[in-house]
């Protein structure tokens, strides 16, 4: 699959924001259904995904979360610290205060 041209193509500004928070790298241990996304190896054994699959995986999300008419209707999961902060910020920019982190269950008054 290839992301539709225009606003949802890989532009150079989001291909340097997803290289500088090193969203591209990913680590030693491997899942074999993740091998098809991995780019290549470093030396150290670190993987490193290619960021056009990412990106199209990126822009089917957000298509999927487009499709909902009621943002309260999505919830959010996230069990690893790094990601909290992409939750949150989904849930003040969409008023979806609904979400779990750290598998603690979190809902507060939206707008």
């Amino acid at each position: 699959m290839s992301a539709a041209k225009g606003l949802l193509s890989l532009q150079e500004e989001d291909l340097t924001k997803i290289i500088v928070a090193s969203a591209h790298l990913g680590s030693q241990n491997l899942d074999y259904q993740m091998e098809q996304y991995i780019f290549k190896r470093k030396s150290d054994g670190v993987s490193l995904f290619n960021i056009g699959k990412m990106w199209d995986k990126l822009v089917l999300a957000a298509r999927a979360i487009a499709t909902i008419e009621n943002p309260a209707d999505v919830c959010i999961i996230s069990a690893r610290q790094v990601s909290q902060r992409g939750v949150l910020k989904y849930a003040r920019y969409t008023g979806n205060f609904f979400f779990i982190l750290n598998r603690i269950f979190i809902k507060t008054k939206g707008k």
